[in-house]
């Protein structure tokens, strides 16, 4: 497949800074709906530290609780 070099589009600081505002009005928006506070300084007290996310050990759990017949994806008639 022949690609060709892409579309160059000139951005002056102001646009780069009005994206930024608008990804993080979204963000904040975001943590409103799930209600988490936007910015740390807005946390009261300390919150505790999260623990790690670890996509084996999820996995493994999902698969632990399906079926051998959802695991294999076999439909009994």
């Amino acid at each position: 497949m022949i690609r060709r070099p892409p579309t160059q589009i000139p951005m002056t600081d102001m646009d780069v800074q009005q994206v930024r505002d608008a990804i993080a009005r979204q963000k904040a928006e975001a943590a409103v709906q799930q209600g988490e506070p936007a910015t740390p300084a807005h946390a009261k007290g300390t919150p505790a530290p999260k623990q790690p996310y670890h996509h084996a050990e999820d996995a493994k759990k999902k698969r632990e609780a399906m079926s051998r017949e959802e695991r294999l994806a076999v439909e009994t008639l």
